[in-house]
């Protein structure tokens, strides 16, 4: 069947003539809104509620605003005297820097050999017209060190002892010999 031997249809699909006889169109029915839940509804102007902040709620709010200033200028106040104290602390040990230097310069200065020499002229002393120095022989320190080793340990025990004379002089007495005995003696630092 072609679009030629349909039927005619009973109403016009062209034109203003189709306008006014198609037929009006009735909507279908809906079921009643009460059988539904409404959760979303229009709100008019009039149930429209602005939320405003009571005076409760803004003494409050202004209360806990002063409250975390406080807290900021206490902390601040806190790393302010940290600071102080740590910039004191500074200060005090470049102070004490400074004098340890000029004690260790005292020291090397007192301990200086022209210095000893000066204090003990002044204290009367003098020099010795003729100075001999003792080398021990190789024997010596290696029978010496054996004799030392098992009888007195470098050390312990009692070391050369020293008297005044009659004439002020000072003399060795007991002192023992070997070169083992005497170098852990000379090896230790001075007090």
């Amino acid at each position: 069947m072609s679009i030629l031997d349909a039927p005619p249809r009973p109403y016009a699909t062209h034109g203003g003539a189709a306008l006014a006889a198609a037929p009006a169109r009735r909507p279908t029915a809906r079921p009643a809104p009460e059988a539904q839940p409404r959760h979303l509804r229009v709100v008019g102007p009039a149930e429209r509620v602005r939320r405003r902040l009571t005076p409760a709620t803004g003494v409050l709010l202004t209360g806990l605003l002063f409250v975390t200033l406080f807290a900021i200028a206490v902390a601040h106040t806190l790393l302010v005297q940290g600071q102080i104290r740590l910039d004191a602390l500074d200060a005090q040990l470049t102070t004490e820097q400074a004098r340890y230097q000029a004690l260790r310069k005292e020291v090397a200065e007192a301990e200086s050999p022209a210095r000893v020499v000066d204090a003990a002229q002044a204290l009367g002393m003098v020099a010795p017209d003729d100075l001999v120095y003792l080398q021990p022989d190789d024997a010596e320190i290696s029978a010496s060190s054996d004799a030392a080793s098992s009888s007195n340990p470098p050390g312990r025990g009692e070391g050369p002892t020293s008297r005044a004379g009659t004439d002020g002089e000072v003399r060795a007495v007991d002192a023992p010999s070997g070169w083992s005995t005497m170098k852990p003696l000379l090896d230790t630092p001075a007090p």
